[in-house]
């Protein structure tokens, strides 16, 4: 399965969820606030490529910032 996760401000995703090629293809939408995930089992390169077209300004990747140590910034190894 593929998932998409936008986010916006408004909180407002009824262009999206009434699109009718996501509406036809998605078999999971999940919505909290200011975040929309929509996951499709038959989201080939063609769907894909038509989210990524279409809302790719509102796709977002990581929903929570990293908060993983950097070696050499947040501390320093320790060698043996």
């Amino acid at each position: 399965m593929k998932h998409f996760t936008f986010y916006r401000e408004s909180n407002k995703f009824d262009d999206i969820l009434k699109d009718p090629t996501i509406k036809k293809h998605a078999s999971l939408k999940l919505q909290w606030y200011q975040h929309l995930t929509i996951g499709m089992h038959d989201a080939g390169d063609e769907i894909s490529g038509y989210v990524v077209l279409k809302y790719g300004d509102e796709l977002t990747k990581l929903t929570d910032k990293d908060y993983t140590p950097i070696p050499g910034v947040d501390y320093v190894p320790k060698r043996k």
